[in-house]
């Protein structure tokens, strides 16, 4: 019997929407409790001025849990490289192990992001799925790309982005195109769910529209660069802290036990502004209101002490309220309006360190409005080529170079790829090395 290829299609698209829908509302459901019992919990620590006090034995528990208790996690890296490598099949324990570290270290005042357990949540809700369908490798990796896409949609607050971000971050210069439909399903149905349950997520419609005329294009341009190089020595800087870290001849409790301690001495010296999610500052920056200069620098500090010593929490919220206050800083610098910049610098920040420019500029549009969309797309852009072949994620796959004249071997992830330190050997075009043979007779 013969069928014809729109009948297939057809029944695919109604599978793929049933499918897509159940594992949206498991992830919205299941997420949505964890982000309500988390901000629970940070609004009862936030009520407690000296909670950071509880730093150093944070830090000492949730690497103790880490050492003895969770030793089979599932980080967003390992997620990513599960999806790429082994269609998705995961090892350990599908429930993200790290809930309780990142409790842990967001209720004293740890400077990391919720993200992780979320992406852990809906893959880990996916592959349960995949299990009971019964399912081929294929449809198992479209399943688990489904709830880990679902589960950032939660997190943004935006389900298109966290879909296209989910697909986006897997590898650089490609784009999975057969999982956008179940993916945008299963996202737009988490959100759906979050919202329905009392999440509250963060948007502020940008009203300001800039003037050509005024040398706006001029500023934005030098703000994807200076976004750029924030994203590549934040990559850098997290990578050489976390090897410091893991170099010391220390028991790895003690290890955050120290940490801890030089958290709450920088607390001390300077503020409690850049502990926890931030979200209160982050808010300011993008009202326009005015913060200290320093603020992205701070911030940066605190998260990567935080991450390269507690080995728990996540860091795309750091990343939003670097690039938020980075942002400030700039617009400080150029005389251009805070408010834009600031938003811009949020999605730029993001698009730099994790190699994901159209999540973030369509990030940029759900949380900001459509006025500045074009102006952030173009930043994001920027901020992406100039952080290089660097990422948050070293799992994340390198498809296509972002310049034909850096050698880069495609296909490998990005951490095996030569190290940054290392120098890089520039191909010429052509004619351009015709032009230097002739410099040198």
């Amino acid at each position: 019997m013969r069928v014809n290829d729109e009948l297939i299609l057809f029944f695919t698209v109604l599978k793929w929407l049933f499918i897509a829908s159940l594992i949206g509302c498991l992830v919205g459901f299941v997420a949505s409790g964890f982000i309500l019992f988390l901000h629970y919990v940070i609004e009862q620590s936030n009520h407690y001025q000296r909670i950071f006090y509880l730093l150093p034995l944070s830090f000492f528990l949730a690497n103790l849990l880490s050492q003895f208790v969770l030793k089979r996690h599932l980080g967003t890296d390992t997620l990513i490289d599960a999806i790429n490598k082994h269609y998705g099949k995961l090892e350990g324990s599908f429930i993200p192990t790290k809930v309780v570290n990142v409790v842990l270290i967001l209720a004293t005042g740890g400077s990391a992001g919720k993200e992780s357990p979320c992406a852990q949540i809906g893959a880990g809700i996916g592959s349960v799925c995949a299990n009971l369908f019964r399912v081929d490798d294929a449809d198992r990796r479209k399943m688990v790309l489904c709830g880990f896409c679902a589960g950032f949609a939660c997190v943004f607050g935006a389900p298109m982005a966290g879909a296209l971000f989910g697909i986006e971050v897997l590898a650089v210069g490609v784009i999975f195109y057969d999982v956008l439909l179940p993916a945008f399903i299963a996202s737009l149905t988490a959100y759906q769910v979050s919202s329905a349950l009392g999440v509250t997520f963060f948007y502020y419609p940008l009203t300001f529209i800039p003037a050509f005329g005024q040398g706006f294009f001029i500023q934005l341009l030098a703000g994807g660069l200076f976004f750029g190089l924030c994203a590549y020595t934040l990559i850098r800087a997290i990578r050489q802290s976390t090897a410091f870290t893991n170099s010391l001849p220390l028991w790895r409790p003690w290890k955050g036990l120290l940490g801890g301690l030089i958290l709450v001495g920088l607390t001390l010296t300077f503020s409690r502004d850049y502990l926890g999610l931030g979200l209160n500052l982050m808010e300011d920056c993008i009202k326009g209101l005015q913060v200290s200069p320093y603020a992205f620098l701070l911030k940066a500090l605190f998260t990567i002490i935080t991450l390269s010593i507690s080995r728990s929490g996540s860091v795309i919220t750091p990343i939003l309220f670097i690039g938020a206050t980075a942002g400030s800083f700039f617009s400080d610098l150029v005389g251009a309006d805070q408010s834009t910049f600031a938003a811009i610098g949020f999605v730029s920040l993001l698009a730099g360190t994790t190699n994901t420019p159209i999540a973030s500029s369509i990030l940029a549009i759900e949380l900001f409005g459509a006025t500045v969309a074009p102006y952030a797309a173009v930043s994001c852009v920027i901020s992406f080529l100039m952080s290089g072949h660097q990422s948050l994620y070293a799992s994340q796959r390198l498809v296509i170079p972002k310049s034909e004249a850096l050698a880069a071997e495609p296909g490998k992830p990005i951490g095996n790829l030569k190290s940054s330190g290392q120098p890089t050997e520039i191909q010429l075009p052509a004619w351009l090395r015709r032009i230097r043979l002739f410099l040198k007779r």
